[in-house]
């Protein structure tokens, strides 16, 4: 298996509520509220991606990935109680999980 093999995308929409927010008091919002949550799993990596410029019905993408989809579980877990979700910051409009290569473990067990 690949290192971080398992990937998931989450499609989330900025909604009203945060865009009246300061920029300071989304920064702040975030770095209080989240970035705990990802120092608490850290073998739950993060990458962001802006999409607002270009999709009408999302606004940023976020992709975790780790070895274990639990490890991605327990974490989504604590993000959707978080402050971000549920006081309706963002809403959540697609979770798309995956696995890197998939098809080349498969192939590689098939040969085995």
């Amino acid at each position: 298996m690949n290192q971080h093999a398992f990937t998931v995308f989450v499609h989330l929409k900025a909604e009203i509520s945060w865009l009246a927010l300061s920029r300071p008091e989304r920064n702040e919002l975030t770095q209080a509220k989240i970035f705990p949550i990802l120092q608490e799993h850290p073998n739950v990596h993060h990458t962001h991606f802006d999409a607002e410029a270009f999709c009408g019905f999302v606004s940023d993408i976020e992709m975790f990935s780790c070895d274990d989809p639990r490890q991605f579980y327990f974490f989504f877990e604590e993000f959707r109680d978080s402050e971000l979700i549920s006081k309706g910051y963002f809403t959540i409009v697609n979770i798309f999980p995956a696995y890197a290569d998939g098809y080349v473990e498969y192939e590689n067990r098939l040969k085995a």
